[in-house]
């Protein structure tokens, strides 16, 4: 991001066809928030610290607002206008195909690439490809990323680094640059006399040797490696399966579905939206005609998420209440629906501190054998997410939804039990005598 904004500094580009063009860069992380947090930490500051309160007055303009972060720079000295082709911008914006199409730029970076999926990255890509516009053969597009345990072949990260291998391989020298700072071959994780030559932060006296060796035991050696020397593990083995949910716990929970029917009218139904714009998922759950529990089912799980409201809608009348996360995405279908006729009674927004209990109540419901699962239509997929479900720390955890295999299916679950146990009072219609 550096060379491009210090280019950018000495004024606009000047294109092959003599066309002069100002330097329009945009940067992206997780989420917009984790990217406007970055783009102030990493680029604002040290600018900021690196001129003079005189020139950063006079050459750049910040806006700090949360839907519009961006830092212009205009380098003239007299003639000030902050609307001259002259003068050069860079932004933040939310990871998402709609975000990335827009205005030319001559800059895109995507940091903190290891939470795409495989589908996911491929897709951003071809939105982001056509906003280089008139800058394309001067434009740059650039992904990073450190390396994690949940990066396998599944994840964007995974292809972004064996296409990169290949490319350097092949000698290529036009079109793709591929940096990849790992070990050498043979290297001991035991032998910490070689982490300063690996991790440059140590002898930068950035990071202290102690606190390596703190994170090495909270870790564990395969993800320690990962994260701090960019050792990957083997293609298909990266994700770790059922290290949250048992396997047995799961495989007692299943019920296959011509031996048991989920009734017309289920009592409650959990809605979740990926955070990644992954898809989303909703479950039917309500009492175990056979046995002290509950029993559920995962009804629809497609892309996107324009199709939620109308599907909701549809399912409304035979549901006693709708649970969804009162949160980023789940938030705003809240808002889309808590004034619909059918949909707005039954709607429980679940704020924090109840979703990280429902996530408790549904995993020990779980393990004590008070839940069962039909196998039907999306038995497969709920059982792939479930196998590589993590948890967030601290002292009240929730499912993990960051992770390059989704969490839909099981948010969607949990919800869907908390929505059977918290039914909203139905208030009857009122009468004249």
């Amino acid at each position: 991001m550096g060379v491009p904004l210090a280019r950018s500094l000495q004024g606009p580009i000047t294109l092959d066809n003599g066309r002069v063009l100002p330097f329009l860069g945009a940067h992206t992380a997780q989420n917009l928030v984790k990217a406007r947090q970055r783009f102030m930490k990493d680029l604002v500051e040290p600018y900021r610290e690196s001129m003079s309160p005189t020139v950063w007055r006079a050459g750049v303009k910040l806006r700090e607002a949360i839907g519009d972060t961006s830092l212009t720079i205009d380098a003239a000295t007299i003639g000030k206008d902050w609307r001259n082709p002259r003068a050069s911008t860079i932004q933040v914006f939310a990871p998402t195909r709609s975000s990335v199409r827009g205005d030319g730029i001559a800059h895109l970076t995507f940091d903190e690439y290891l939470v795409f999926s495989a589908v996911a990255g491929q897709e951003l890509m071809a939105a982001a490809g056509p906003t280089l516009g008139d800058a394309r053969g001067h434009g740059q597009i650039w992904r990073c990323s450190n390396v994690s345990l949940l990066n396998n072949d599944q994840t964007a990260l995974w292809e972004m680094m064996t296409a990169g291998r290949g490319i350097v391989e092949s000698g290529a020298t036009t079109g793709t640059a591929y940096f990849e700072f790992t070990v050498d071959d043979g290297f001991d994780l035991d032998d910490e006399r070689t982490w300063p030559l690996y991790y440059p932060a140590i002898a930068d006296n950035i990071i202290r040797m102690e606190e390596l060796r703190a994170d090495r035991i909270r870790l564990g050696d395969e993800s320690f490696a990962a994260e701090y020397f960019g050792v990957w593990p083997g293609a298909g083995h990266t994700v770790k399966l059922w290290t949250v949910v048992s396997r047995t716990s799961w495989d007692a929970a299943g019920v296959d579905a011509d031996k048991l029917q989920l009734p017309d009218t289920a009592a409650g139904i959990g809605v979740d939206i990926d955070p990644y714009d992954r898809g989303a998922s909703i479950t039917a759950c309500t009492a175990d005609p056979d046995k002290d529990g509950l029993l559920e089912e995962v009804i629809d799980d497609r892309q996107g998420v324009a199709w939620l409201a109308g599907r909701l809608r549809e399912l409304a009348p035979g549901v006693a209440a709708i649970a969804v996360d009162d949160y980023g995405a789940g938030h705003d279908l809240v808002v889309q629906l808590q004034d619909d006729k059918l949909v707005g009674p039954k709607l429980i927004a679940v704020k924090s501190q109840d979703l990280i209990a429902a996530c408790f109540s549904w995993d020990a419901r779980l393990r004590a054998g008070g839940l069962r699962v039909r196998r039907s239509d999306y038995y497969a997929t709920m059982q792939a997410e479930i196998a590589a479900v993590q948890r967030t720390s601290g002292r009240g955890w929730q499912y993990e939804r960051r992770g390059p295999i989704p969490a839909k299916t099981v948010m969607a679950s949990t919800l869907a039990a908390w929505a059977y146990q918290h039914q909203p009072a139905q208030v009857a219609d009122s009468q004249i005598w």
